[in-house]
């Protein structure tokens, strides 16, 4: 059996959206600390064809839809600090996982990048990838990392705890 979940980020955005556009995803990965959404997976099969590149587009538009969702809750905060804020995104396609990541550069301009890409080993003589799984884990966690860091900071300014200038406001 197969389950979706949709995204926070969709349900808030509902009014806006058709019902084309309110796609799930095959996984979603949330924050502790604030209950944002870090983490969207997507597993596109074993052919790397049309519904690929259609999971990779779907991967673009979800992660940048937390994004948006996400700055709507830190309207005090900086424009640099949120510049900082990724949300992060698995995809699978046969036996090969992409680590991929999406952050605002410019006002309506994203950035989606590849971080790392791995493959899965599925017999003995594939053994040594498991080293490039592991790289794959690695920078996922210090990417997680590095986001509650944020997190908090983007918290501290929306509150006042860090001063932000005015005109240097999400708002």
């Amino acid at each position: 059996m197969w389950c979706e979940k949709g995204l926070e980020a969709n349900k808030k955005l509902a009014i806006c959206l058709d019902d084309t556009q309110k796609k799930l995803m095959d996984g979603i990965g949330y924050s502790i600390k604030d209950k944002s959404e870090r983490l969207v997976i997507e597993c596109s099969g074993e052919i790397d064809g049309e519904h690929t590149e259609e999971d990779t587009l779907k991967l673009m538009e979800a992660t940048s839809r937390c994004l948006k969702n996400e700055m709507s809750q830190y309207l005090s905060a900086s424009w640099e600090t949120f510049g900082d804020r990724k949300v992060l995104a698995v995809q699978s396609v046969s036996n090969t996982i992409t680590l991929l990541s999406t952050k605002r550069v410019d006002e309506n301009k994203w950035c989606f990048v590849e971080q790392r890409s791995a493959i899965i080993p599925r017999d003995w003589n594939d053994r040594y990838h498991w080293v490039k799984v592991m790289e794959l884990l690695i920078k996922l966690k210090e990417l997680l990392d590095e986001q509650e860091i944020i997190t908090q900071t983007l918290k501290k300014e929306h509150v006042g705890l860090i001063k932000v200038d005015s005109k240097s406001t999400i708002r």
